[in-house]
């Protein structure tokens, strides 16, 4: 993982955070507040596309 760029980490370890965050809040508060947290991977994937851009940038 250290040849990713830092997008790409910043993306994947947010992912993963906010898929543990999902997990507990299902599982000890209410599995309808876990949903809050869905729209942020849609974030975690905007930011992988940033990344990818400025790796490889149009001419």
């Amino acid at each position: 993982m250290s040849k990713w760029n830092k997008y790409y980490r910043i993306a994947f370890w947010g992912a993963v955070l906010t898929f543990a965050a999902q997990l507990v809040v299902s599982l000890a508060v209410d599995p309808y507040l876990a949903s809050a947290f869905t729209p942020f991977y849609a974030v975690w994937g905007i930011v992988a596309v940033v990344g990818r851009r400025h790796e490889h940038p149009r001419r």
